[in-house]
């Protein structure tokens, strides 16, 4: 089986959205091993609901937003994971600060999907009109169609595998 790990500010945004995405897309997509997705946040407060807008405008067509509530990520997320996707560079940096050991396996998303031509970072829609949200849920469906692509491609790490 294969964890990934989707990592944000505060779980309650982008991570969820792109969780709920892939999880969705897996549903209708034949790969030859089993992958488990779930989301968590750098300064996340535990147990908070997915913010008012994603669950507004998504929550119908994504009905695990309305049920998300947010986790601190912590050394035993990092540990179960096998690949940890995040939203931005800052993520990273901070993410490996506090969790070297995740140095393998933490990808920016729209970099691992291939899409990093307009750069790297997802920006987070909080504060904005539903227009930013619709388009930070159009750019990480179009990321989260990309990484399902490479892992029915076989483009994960063999050895993540059967963990």
């Amino acid at each position: 089986m294969l964890k990934i790990l989707f990592v944000c500010t505060g779980n309650t945004c982008r991570s969820p959205l792109a969780e709920a995405l892939l999880k969705k897309e897996l549903v209708t997509t034949s790969l030859p091993f089993d992958v488990e997705v779930s989301s968590a946040g750098l300064s996340a407060m535990a147990g908070a609901k997915a913010s008012e807008p994603v669950r507004k405008f998504f929550g119908s067509d994504y009905p695990g937003l309305n049920k998300h509530h947010s986790r601190v990520l912590d050394y035993d997320l990092i540990d179960d994971s096998d690949m940890i996707l995040v939203m931005t560079a800052d993520h990273r940096r901070e993410l490996l600060a506090r969790f070297p050991r995740a140095a393998n396996k933490t990808f920016l998303l729209r970099e691992f999907a291939g899409l990093d031509q307009d750069g790297c970072d997802l920006q987070d829609p909080a504060g904005y009109g539903p227009e930013k949200y619709h388009q930070v849920l159009e750019d990480i469906r179009a990321c989260v169609k990309k990484v399902t692509l490479k892992l029915k491609e076989g483009s994960q790490d063999e050895n993540s595998r059967g963990k």
